[in-house]
């Protein structure tokens, strides 16, 4: 399948349109709610980007950490409820067995991976007949982008990496967000289908 965008901007003036399109692109008749929580995740990374660009900005300029800190655990937070979001509108379109979820496959089992341990606490299962391992993600950060991610472990290999809720995002929109042939009859996405 073709990727719907490659690259995907990092301004969110530029991605906002990619958060409509891609909700549009999975309106199913079986899961009609999923277009509404799309466009919930594109609303909340525009606070998640603004975050992150004054974490870079407060890292590159020499002071007080306090501030810094305080916003670098909020946007962590905010950003571990965004991948549960995330995980849960990939887990429905999954669950429906469309054709769409063929290209979030990858997507699913890296959020699959993450999901588990920073919800529950423990490695995601591979084999039911064995107990996890306890783990919770170590946090990432960074600084000269001020995106947040976590140290994750694969169940298979057990080779640890580091993912960002923006990596998250790119690839999500990269396979989701196509131009809709047509236009829907009424504007879509409120604030977040129109220009700023």
């Amino acid at each position: 399948m073709a990727l719907a965008v490659d690259p995907v901007p990092r301004d969110y003036r530029q991605r906002k349109k990619l958060w409509v399109n891609s909700s549009l692109w999975l309106g199913i008749n079986e899961r009609p709610y999923v277009p509404l929580a799309v466009q919930g995740l594109g609303y909340a990374e525009r606070m998640l980007l603004e975050m992150e660009e004054r974490l870079a900005e407060m890292t590159a300029s020499p002071g007080p950490r306090n501030a810094r800190d305080r916003l670098l655990s909020e946007c962590s937070s905010h950003s571990v409820l965004w991948v549960f979001g995330l995980y849960e509108v990939v887990r429905v379109i999954k669950d429906a067995r469309t054709h769409h979820f063929e290209a979030m496959r990858n997507l699913f089992w890296q959020l699959e991976v993450l999901r588990m341990p920073l919800a529950k606490h423990e490695v995601k299962r591979t084999d039911r007949k064995e107990a996890p391992p306890v783990h919770y993600p170590t946090n990432s950060w960074e600084p000269e982008t001020g995106r947040v991610g976590w140290i994750s472990i694969d169940p298979l290999s057990h080779a640890s990496r580091v993912v960002t809720r923006h990596e998250f995002a790119d690839e999500f929109l990269s396979v989701t967000a196509f131009e809709p042939a047509s236009q829907p009859p009424f504007p879509i996405g409120g604030q977040l289908g129109l220009d700023d």
